[in-house]
C-alpha cells in the first residue's frame, strides 16, 4: 500500500459507533501538537523538517512562492528524500494570492518532479486554479498520487478531479454533495485538519452528522 492510502477513512470508521477506539487519521495538519490515537500528515516548509519528525510532508505553498523559490526548492531537495518525509506539499497554484502566478506554475512543476524523483506523493493547494492543476496532471502523467486537500467545489468539479485519477480531502468546510458523492463512491475518505483550529475528532464528528442525516440517499 503506498503511504497516502493508509489515511483513507473508511465509512464504517466514520459512522461506526466505536469512537474510544479508532485510530483518527488527519491526512493534513499544520497542528504538530500529538493527539491520542491520531496518525496525521504534519505541514512542514522547506528548513522545517526536524529530526525528530514522524510522518511530515514538506513543500513550497503557493502563498511563499517568491524571488528565492528555487533556493527553497534547494532547501526541499534535500529533505524530501529523508524517511520522515512521507509527501510533497503543500505546494499548488492560487490565484487569489499575492504571488506571481506564472511563477507559482513554475514552483509547482518542479515540485512534481522532485515528487516523481523521490517516489511519494503529493498534497496539492488549489485555489481557483483546477483547470491548469488538471492540465499539469495530464501532461506529467504522474506515477505518484495527488491529493487535493481543503476541497470545497461542487459534485460536478469533484467528478472531473476523480476522473484525472486525483483523489480530495475534506476539512471544516466542504460540499455536502461532493462529500456523499465520494463517500458512496469510494466507500472512503479523506478527512484533514489543516490549521482550522478544530482537532480531527471534530472533523469526524461533523462528517458522520452529515452523512448520518440522509446524505448517503
Amino acid at each position: 500500500m503506498d503511504f497516502i492510502s493508509q489515511f483513507a477513512v473508511s465509512l464504517d470508521a466514520i459512522l461506526g459507533e466505536e469512537k474510544d477506539t479508532i485510530l483518527y487519521l488527519d491526512s493534513h495538519t499544520h497542528d504538530d501538537v500529538f493527539q491520542e490515537r491520531t496518525m496525521a500528515v504534519v505541514n512542514r516548509y522547506p528548513g522545517d523538517v526536524r529530526t525528530d519528525d514522524k510522518w511530515v510532508s514538506v513543500g513550497l505553498h503557493p502563498w511563499h512562492v517568491n524571488d528565492d523559490w528555487q533556493v527553497q526548492l534547494e532547501k526541499m531537495r534535500s529533505e524530501a528524500s529523508l524517511p520522515c518525509v512521507c509527501v510533497v506539499g503543500e505546494c499548488g497554484l492560487d490565484k487569489c494570492c499575492e504571488s506571481n502566478f506564472r511563477r507559482q506554475i513554475e514552483a509547482f512543476r518542479a515540485q512534481v518532479l522532485l515528487a516523481e524523483e523521490c517516489g511519494k506523493p503529493m498534497i496539492i493547494h488549489c485555489v481557483k486554479s483546477f483547470q491548469e492543476i488538471m492540465a499539469i496532471h495530464k501532461e506529467v502523467r504522474p506515477q505518484q498520487k495527488w491529493l487535493i486537500h481543503g476541497f470545497r467545489g461542487k459534485p460536478e468539479l469533484v467528478k472531473q478531479i476523480m476522473a484525472k485519477g486525483m483523489l480530495v480531502s475534506f476539512g471544516h468546510h466542504y460540499n455536502v454533495n461532493s462529500l456523499a458523492y465520494v463517500a458512496l463512491n469510494c466507500r472512503s475518505l479523506y478527512l484533514e485538519t489543516d490549521d482550522c483550529g478544530l482537532s480531527i475528532r471534530q472533523i469526524y464528528e461533523n462528517v458522520r452528522r452529515h452523512l448520518s442525516s440522509g446524505s448517503l440517499g
